[in-house]
């Protein structure tokens, strides 16, 4: 939860972002990315929801994937594309520069995996959703939505503790960057709204993070 207000930090310098963000969560985002990565099959084609400096994406393609990226922050895009370039990955990696909000112009069924990491958490409940529907829309029937991220503990003693450690650090991440997070209540129940059956969950860091796989239902 700390290493969030570093990564607010760190946005504005996209060229050292990983690097840092490894160094400061001890190597826990770069251990959630490859969690998430370990999910892809080879031969997926893998839409990345807030794609940031392509790390993730280049996990994924090492995998055997070919990756569709969008991020809204263009410094961030920036060193994507440099990763593009020097670890030569063309034709396997495709960047966007959009937010969640211009998803409803992605292609129905065409994706076997959509992946999202630290990204829904930044979301209003509203913004959640849409993008949660439209993961789905793009999701080919039978594909995985790959979910890592701040969720409300399921203990009443867990949700005290987590909001009593939470406090302070969504004070400082605000006059840090102006921005903040909300864990997200029901992860699981949201993404059954938007058509996606519960695979497997994995909790974490004091049942305050999770890894959420399911699938599109393929319908009658």
């Amino acid at each position: 939860m700390f290493s969030y207000v570093f990564m607010k930090i760190l946005e504005g310098r996209p060229k050292s972002y990983d690097r840092w963000m490894d160094r400061v969560s001890r190597g826990r985002v770069r251990e959630i990315k490859e969690a998430v990565a370990a999910e892809i099959k080879p031969g997926d084609r893998v839409l990345e929801i807030g794609c940031g400096t392509g790390e993730l994406s280049s996990m994924m393609i090492a995998r055997g994937a070919a990756v569709d990226g969008f991020d809204l922050n263009p410094a961030m895009l920036e060193v994507a594309e440099e990763r593009l370039r020097t670890e030569g990955l063309e034709g396997r990696l495709s960047l966007l520069a959009m937010g969640v909000g211009g998803m409803d112009g992605l292609q129905t069924d065409l994706y076997d995996a959509v992946v999202s990491t630290l990204v829904l958490s930044e979301l209003s409940d509203d913004e959640r959703r849409f993008a949660l529907r439209q993961a789905s829309r793009a999701l080919k029937p039978g594909g995985r939505l790959i979910i890592a991220d701040e969720v409300v503990p399921r203990t009443r003693g867990r949700r005290i503790l987590h909001a009593l450690v939470r406090i302070p650090v969504t004070v400082a991440t605000y006059l840090v960057s102006r921005a903040a997070t909300r864990p997200i209540q029901d992860l699981v129940g949201d993404m059954a709204e938007a058509g996606i059956s519960f695979g497997s969950e994995k909790r974490s860091h004091a049942d305050a993070f999770t890894l959420v796989v399911g699938r599109k239902e393929s319908g009658p």
